[in-house]
């Protein structure tokens, strides 16, 4: 009778001794592998000279890209202060003259190709057409521009010679409080953005309390305003 007992409780078949023998190959590997994998991947220990030793080289990487940095930055200045403004004639500058007025090698190149084409300069405003020349570029250049005689008609010679000879009969001073944008349009180097923002500047701040808040006008350049300053008053301003 126990022999029977025992048979049926404890006696397996042998689709039933795979099934264990599986079961407990998995059990094995479920302990055995997260063991190993732990042990795998477990994080890697600095040594803490070496990581002194790193710390120390991303330092002076930091250091060299800043001491780069202030070499770019000076000699951004450098390029700024050596920028030169002289008369000059764009029909016959050559391009290292264009270097020194401040333009950019893109610009130049594009007034040589305009000339080597045929095209001319007839009046100082001529310059205002060459692609990629700023407008404070622009104003900046124009009173410094004298076109020879061969290239300009009579009627523009004319006029340029009355500028030169009688300046002051032409260009006409004005308060700053009550000019139009015509006013100062008539200015020299003053196109129709910038009296257009002078303009609007004045209305913001409810009309300017001395000549120098003009200087402050967006876009306006300090070589712009020294140019036009002779030519502007104020209302009861001593």
């Amino acid at each position: 009778m126990a022999n029977k007992i025992w048979k049926d409780y404890f006696t397996f078949t042998k689709g039933e001794r795979a099934s264990v023998f599986i079961f407990l190959g998995i059990l094995i590997i479920s302990i055995i592998v997260p063991f190993f994998y732990a042990k795998s991947f477990a994080p890697p220990v600095v040594d803490e000279i070496l990581q002194k030793q790193l710390d120390s080289v991303l330092g002076n990487i930091q250091e060299d890209s800043a001491v780069n940095n202030l070499d770019k930055i000076q000699q951004t200045k450098n390029s700024i202060d050596s920028i030169k403004l002289f008369y000059f004639d764009p029909n016959t500058l050559d391009a290292a003259g264009f270097k020194q007025l401040g333009l950019r090698d893109k610009t130049i190149q594009t007034i040589i190709n305009y000339r080597s084409k045929g095209g001319h300069f007839k009046t100082a405003e001529d310059i205002r057409k060459i692609y990629g020349l700023e407008e404070e570029e622009a104003n900046k250049l124009i009173p410094f521009i004298k076109i020879a005689n061969r290239y300009s008609n009579k009627e523009e010679e004319s006029a340029y010679e009355n500028n030169q000879e009688k300046p002051k009969s032409v260009i006409k001073k004005i308060d700053i409080n009550t000019a139009s944008e015509e006013d100062f349009k008539a200015l020299p180097g003053i196109g129709d953005i910038l009296s257009k923002r002078i303009i609007k500047f004045r209305n913001s701040i409810h009309g300017f309390k001395s000549i120098n808040d003009v200087s402050k006008t967006y876009g306006l350049s300090d070589s712009a305003f020294q140019l036009i300053l002779p030519y502007l008053t104020l209302s009861g301003d001593n």
